[in-house]
């Protein structure tokens, strides 16, 4: 047996089994069997009590029989209308058994339903025999009543007599599976001649010889069912059940069965749908996980309330594992996976489940950092309860659109510098027209009055001063406008010198002062002495004189200027402030700007051209300060703050009492240290490197040139200097990368050489990225000789790797 009951053991004999199996279930089996003799009605007016009675005690010796393997005897049953009775009971009973099999989800093998079909056509043909024996002088009569009986039979029926098996008897169901055609009387390989080679034949001989019953289910078989037309197609279940005389040998085989042929072909139309079903789900489950999109079915969980409070995963794709990371999610709930998650996202998938409105959005995964474009509906019935979701991964597009939006607003921002460019340019000119104008005027005016000879003498002197005046002015506004000119060009030199700020802000307290006077400013100074920087004295009066201008014209008459130097650790800061109009916030940041003013109508107070700040921020920062600007508001003053570094410790004179002078260069201090060193001089100006080279050649230094970056990689793997001092602003190959293509040598290649950048780029923000490139230090063009020699000597008496 392919499965057994488990009430059964499994080392026992098969039939002993099926026996103890019909014994175990002989109350089922009764039961089916009264069920369907009722309902067929073939008892042929048996009581229920005697039908049960016969029908328990043929189950008995079934089961005996399977059992022992004894031949069984059954009592002789007494009339034709109980023989009729007899072989209906069979046939019920041996259906009945096979029925609950199947629902015990046992099936025999071949042998064993041979076995089983053997013993029901043995009491069968028993029962016949002797109901033959008792009636033999009614013989004709009991050949048509058993004819009767068999044509009654359930399936087809047929009995073939001897070894050539002749056809002598057949019910209809026989005859209408065959094509009802004569066949009574007849060899079966005459009156079927179509079966040839299809192997019945062959059965009939084995169970015919071997008197052993045959089963077969669901056989193939060609028939000819309609004269002149081709075989068609028949499915039978088939028994095959020797017959034997009264001495027990087999005269003939009694054929019976049913035609399956239509349960066959909704068999195979299931199996079909099934393979049509499988191959259909194969195709979804390709697309479904070859898709791009992630996919997941979810089932909405909610609370005694009623209310969504979670979701678990049906089915998820491939892609929503890959974009979500959530593996193996199917089956578990959301809160397990993520515990986190607002309970929004529970709420709008319950509404979906519950209304069927499908809706659309897109979401943000921060930890992902992710955009999807997310689509929820409701799948099947509200009580199920289940939302399908597809998302797309729509990252590219939002970064896009982002990336469109900024330049958009690039774009807006600059058409808005460009337009506030040109409204300033326009400004600009026409403060420009307005201030040299309003000194030509007078001074025209006066001239002509002077050449005319109408002005009395008492007013010459005036119309001079006047004229003067005016053309100071003018001369003023020409300086300023150069000096920005000569700025954005970096033309702007300074001549650098150790200087003492206290004497810089006097000189320009004095240049003040009679304008203060005149409105009746008050100046006030606290100047702390020592004050001393490297600077331009010239540029850096310009600057604390711009500063203290500014204070003066925008404070009124009884008003307070304060200027005050103060030194600390490593700087020194000038501070100006006022008592005056002060500045609006919004307009604090744009106070340095260049053609920037606070007042640009036609009707402003004041005059200029809105450079004088802008002048002072670029003159300090190339004398690597910072320059800032504070105030509470219009009406509450203004203060500037100026800040400088110190002067290195050792001013020039003690550097040159401390050395002494070269017989070169009496005046230039040659540091002991520098003598025999050798340095690699890197700038694209031949006029600059060969001044630097005769400079550094009077201290005894040896110098290589290089005019390029690749020039000077080239120069350093040939010799590796002690010194490196190059420009920044070079063609190809900028200073920045050159120091970084060196730093990145290891430290036996000349990767830690100290480094000097000397340049024109001389802003604070300069300074920082030079240092941060990877130079030692910062020199600003011109480059004072002194200083130039004491950044070197610094640089040279710091430990460091030499060849050899």
């Amino acid at each position: 047996m392919k499965a057994r009951h488990a009430c059964f053991k499994d080392e026992r004999p098969i039939v002993s089994i099926l026996a103890e199996f019909i014994v175990a279930r002989r109350a089922a089996i009764l039961d089916h069997f009264a069920e369907q003799a009722r309902a067929g009605a073939t008892t042929h007016g048996l009581a229920d009590s005697e039908l049960l009675a016969q029908t328990s005690g043929l189950l008995a010796r079934i089961a005996a029989g399977l059992a022992d393997d004894e031949p069984a005897t059954h009592p002789r049953p007494p009339g034709r209308a109980r023989l009729e009775a007899a072989v209906r009971v069979h046939d019920l009973l041996h259906g009945s058994i096979l029925d609950l099999l199947e629902e015990s989800a046992i099936t025999p093998g071949p042998g064993e339903l041979r076995r089983l079909a053997g013993r029901f056509a043995a009491a069968t043909a028993d029962a016949v025999r002797h109901h033959a024996d008792e009636h033999r002088d009614d013989a004709e009569d009991e050949r048509r009543h058993l004819l009767g009986l068999f044509q009654q039979a359930p399936g087809f029926v047929c009995f073939l007599r001897g070894p050539e098996f002749v056809f002598e008897l057949a019910n209809a169901a026989y005859y209408q599976l065959v094509g009802h055609r004569d066949i009574l009387g007849m060899p079966v390989r005459v009156a079927l001649p179509e079966i040839e080679g299809q192997g019945f034949f062959e059965l009939l001989e084995r169970v015919f010889h071997d008197d052993e019953p045959f089963i077969g289910r669901g056989m193939k078989v060609l028939l000819q069912r309609v004269p002149g037309a081709d075989p068609s197609e028949a499915y039978v279940d088939l028994i095959y059940q020797p017959i034997r005389d009264a001495d027990g040998h087999v005269t003939g085989i009694l054929a019976q069965g049913h035609e399956v042929t239509e349960v066959k072909r909704q068999e195979t139309k299931r199996q079909l749908a099934e393979a049509a079903l499988r191959e259909s789900e194969a195709r979804y489950r390709t697309l479904f996980e070859s898709i791009d999109d992630g996919f997941c079915l979810i089932h909405i969980i909610l609370d005694e309330r009623g209310e969504p409070v979670d979701y678990r995963f049906v089915e998820t794709n491939a892609a929503f594992e890959n974009q979500t990371g959530l593996r193996d999610a199917i089956g578990k709930r959301i809160r397990e996976l993520v515990p986190d998650l607002d309970e929004s996202w529970f709420r709008l998938y319950g509404h979906v489940a519950a209304t069927g409105e499908s809706t659309r959005f897109e979401n943000h995964a921060p930890a992902m950092g992710r955009w999807f474009d997310v689509y929820a509906s409701r799948v099947g019935a509200p009580e199920r309860r289940q939302v399908a979701i597809v998302f797309k991964d729509v990252s590219e597009r939002k970064r896009v659109e982002e990336e469109r939006g900024r330049l958009f607003q690039l774009e807006s921002e600059a058409r808005r510098k460009a337009e506030d460019a040109s409204r300033l340019r326009d400004e600009f000119l026409t403060t420009v027209s307005h201030e040299l104008r309003t000194p030509l005027t007078a001074i025209l005016g006066w001239v002509q009055m002077l050449r005319a000879g109408s002005l009395p003498v008492e007013r010459r002197d005036r119309a001079l001063e006047t004229i003067e005046r005016n053309a100071r002015a003018q001369a003023q506004l020409i300086e300023d406008l150069l000096d920005v000119s000569s700025i954005l060009a970096g033309k702007l030199r300074l001549e650098v010198e150790a200087v003492e700020l206290r004497a810089i802000v006097e000189a320009a307290l004095e240049t003040v002062r009679p304008s203060a006077e005149v409105k009746h400013v008050h100046l006030q100074a606290m100047l702390a002495p020592g004050a001393a920087v490297m600077a331009d004295s010239h540029r850096m009066q310009q600057v604390v004189w711009n500063l203290l201008a500014n204070a003066v014209k925008f404070t009124p008459a009884g008003g307070h200027v304060h200027v005050r130097v103060e030194c600390h650790e490593v700087d020194v800061e000038i501070t100006v402030s006022d008592t005056g109009k002060g500045i609006p916030r919004d307009f604090q940041p744009h106070v340095f700007e260049r053609f920037r003013q606070a007042d640009g109508a036609t009707t402003r107070a004041h005059g200029g051209l809105g450079l004088g700040l802008s002048i002072v921020r670029q003159l300090v920062e190339m004398h690597s300060g910072t320059v800032s600007v504070f105030s509470e508001g219009e009406g509450h003053g203004a203060t500037f703050t100026v800040r400088l570094p110190l002067a290195a410790p050792r001013p020039r004179s003690a550097l040159r009492a401390a050395l002494g002078p070269t017989p070169s260069d009496p005046g230039l201090p040659c540091p002991p240290e520098l003598a025999g060193l050798h340095v690699l001089v890197v700038d694209d100006e031949v006029d600059t490197g060969e001044m630097l080279r005769t400079l550094l050649e009077q201290c005894g230094i040896d110098v290589t040139l290089a005019d390029s970056a690749t020039d000077a990689i080239a120069r350093f793997a040939e010799r590796r200097p002690d010194l490196l001092l190059s420009d920044i602003g070079m063609p190809g190959e900028d200073g920045h990368a050159l120091i970084q293509r060196i730093r990145r040598l290891p430290p036996d290649a000349g990767g830690d050489v100290p480094a000097v950048a000397l340049t024109a780029y001389a802003r604070t923000e300069d300074r920082t990225r030079a240092l941060l490139a990877g130079f030692d230090n910062h020199i600003a063009k011109p480059v004072d000789p002194r200083e130039l020699i004491a950044v070197l000597a610094t640089l040279a008496g710091r430990p460091r790797k030499r060849e050899g």
